[in-house]
């Protein structure tokens, strides 16, 4: 899936979603957030053991999620940098049949594939 509209805040409220982008793999845990940007294609499934899954997804049109800045409490603030994960690296080199989805102007179209849309790998240097 990708949304062309806009960023997707996801939140798990009970169980685990391992969340898989082109940029690599996340486990987001209740309690967690996972902010995709607008535009990137990920797949959301639950991690293996858990059963259920309930949450919220919030989709931002007017611009894009940013990190509040710190305030008057400074380096204690709750939105420190430290406390923000990136996806672990990770590349599927896989040929199946594959449907994306993708939401544009609020209208969902889908391509079928012949491959793993998470065959993107890159590198720094």
């Amino acid at each position: 899936f990708s949304s062309a509209d806009g960023d997707m805040l996801i939140v798990p409220q009970e169980g685990t979603l391992d969340i898989k982008t082109e940029f690599g793999q996340m486990e987001v845990p209740s309690g967690f957030i996972c902010v995709i940007q607008r535009g990137i294609q990920f797949q959301v499934e639950l991690q293996e053991g858990t059963t259920a899954a309930r949450g919220y997804v919030c989709e931002v049109f007017d611009g894009h999620f940013i990190t509040p800045p710190l305030g008057v409490i400074g380096a204690n603030g709750l939105s420190n940098l430290k406390d923000f994960e990136t996806p672990t690296a990770w590349y599927e080199d896989k040929e199946c049949k594959w449907t994306h989805y993708t939401k544009v102007q609020e209208q969902m179209f889908s391509i079928e594939r012949g491959h793993s849309p998470f065959d993107v790998v890159g590198w720094s240097g």
